[in-house]
């Protein structure tokens, strides 16, 4: 079957023609650039919250400190995506931690945890909890008011033999934007 469109004007149809191949490459492209994108969100099956760190002041004076973010050690790989939220009450002399952990590599389950954090001291600068015993390891939190900064020193012990083998000695875990979780950022420090 001949095709006559156009017939009479060969120039207007090879710009259609040609017209019709860049559509299909840019389609084309587009489709492998959205496959890219969706290998690599399988990959990590979850997207977590950004950083930050809020604080509240009556008459220059801290009341509450907020920080929401994910833990992230140089020592340590990705393997667990662990997000949090902290709030610390002056009144109470508490800081509360809501904790999310998945495992992607553990067949993608997913944990949450509540600690609560008596308050060792709290100045204008800093805050420090008390350490959070617990029978594999404990846990101590600063938040840093001047830096606006998280971290928690986890000190592992193995006292008991249902504990998991992990390293000895003190672990140090940032609070940063739950993209910089993933990856070797957790290698580089700021």
């Amino acid at each position: 079957m001949k095709n006559n469109f156009l017939e009479h004007r060969p120039g207007l149809r090879k710009l259609i023609r040609l017209a019709e191949i860049v559509v299909v490459v840019v389609l084309g492209t587009y489709a492998v650039l959205t496959y890219r994108e969706l290998k690599s969100l399988r990959a990590v099956p979850v997207i977590l919250p950004a950083y930050w760190f809020y604080v509240a002041a009556v008459a220059d004076e801290v009341q509450r400190v907020q920080a929401r973010g994910s833990w992230i050690s140089k020592e340590s790989s990705p393997e667990f995506l662990h997000t949090t939220t902290i709030e610390c009450v002056k009144a109470k002399m508490q800081c509360m931690e809501s904790s999310a952990v998945v495992a992607v590599n553990e067949g993608g389950f997913l944990e949450t945890v509540q600690t609560m954090f008596e308050i060792e001291s709290w100045t204008d600068k800093e805050i420090v909890t008390k350490p959070d015993i617990q029978p594999c390891a404990t846990r101590t939190l600063t938040l840093d008011i001047a830096s606006k900064q998280a971290k928690s020193v986890v000190t592992n012990s193995q006292t008991q033999r249902t504990c998991k083998p992990a390293p000895a000695g003190e672990q140090v875990f940032r609070l940063v934007a739950g993209n910089q979780s993933r990856g070797t950022t957790g290698n580089k420090e700021k």
